[in-house]
């Protein structure tokens, strides 16, 4: 045996140094950086478009206000990493679709919704009250748009003379017919009680003339002529039964009721 102890072999170890925690990450700061000043760029953008609106010009705001917004998308979408893909891809078939185009309205839809839309305007922001009580009402049907007026806002009892309610809601109705003409029949109605005065003979009578005091102040305010006439039809179209008080007072009315079909004259459009 020899006496030379035995040789124990050693590894070297190699050591390597693992780099700080934060160096990975230590640049990524330049993309929150970047997008925040796109967006500080787009937010000063955005108050200079609306300094140009305030000047009028509408069309640079549309531009302006699109080009910002579009930025910012951009802005937020994730970076690609490696080689970019430039085009569609070859097995995709783009196909452009474009809207199909609504018919306009013709002139008499759009006249009859404009009166209909600014009838039904003045009643709900002028006379809300009256509207609420059923005094005014305002309807549409396949043919007429009609204004129903109650005779106790029009007109005292027994009396054709308008009262001046009356007056300030017919140069507000006046001022719209004028703007949007049409033909207009004017109709009053009354209960089946017969009259109580020595100036009227019937209620024929009654309803014609509150019906032609209600033209008359139209006419006064600029409506057409040829376009209006008054008509009287008594008790014989009653809106509901004359059973009590409030039924009759409900058949007591005058109703403007304009024409959705164009016409040059009432006349014409009456009888020929």
């Amino acid at each position: 045996m020899s006496d030379t102890p035995p040789r124990v072999s050693r590894r070297r170890r190699v050591v390597t140094k693992s780099p700080p925690s934060g160096a990975q990450g230590r640049d990524r700061w330049i993309l929150s950086y970047a997008d925040f000043i796109t967006l500080l760029f787009a937010f000063f953008v955005a108050l200079y478009s609306l300094s140009l609106k305030n000047s009028g010009d509408e069309q640079r705001l549309k531009e302006t206000l699109h080009g910002v917004f579009d930025a910012v998308q951009k802005s937020i979408k994730p970076i690609n990493i490696g080689e970019p893909i430039v085009g569609e891809p070859k097995d995709i078939e783009v196909v452009e679709t474009k809207p199909i185009p609504a018919a306009p309205p013709t002139i008499e839809e759009s006249n009859s919704s404009a009166v209909y839309a600014l009838l039904s305007q003045v009643v709900e922001n002028q006379f809300s009250g009256l509207h609420a009580s059923g005094q005014i009402s305002v309807t549409e049907s396949a043919d007429w748009v009609s204004l129903e007026l109650k005779s106790g806002l029009l007109f005292g009892q027994g009396e054709y003379d308008l009262t001046n309610e009356a007056v300030a809601l017919l140069i507000l109705v006046a001022n719209i017919l004028k703007v949007h003409p049409s033909v207009i029949l004017v109709e009053g109605n009354t209960d089946d009680l017969p009259v109580n005065s020595r100036r009227l003979i019937s209620n024929w009578h009654l309803s014609s003339l509150r019906s032609s005091s209600v033209v008359d102040e139209l006419v006064y305010r600029g409506v057409d002529p040829k376009m209006i006439a008054p008509i009287g039809f008594s008790s014989e179209h009653p809106k509901v039964r004359n059973t009590n008080d409030y039924a009759r007072q409900q058949n007591r009315r005058v109703i403007l009721r304009i024409s959705k079909r164009e016409a040059d004259n009432l006349y014409d459009y009456l009888f020929q």
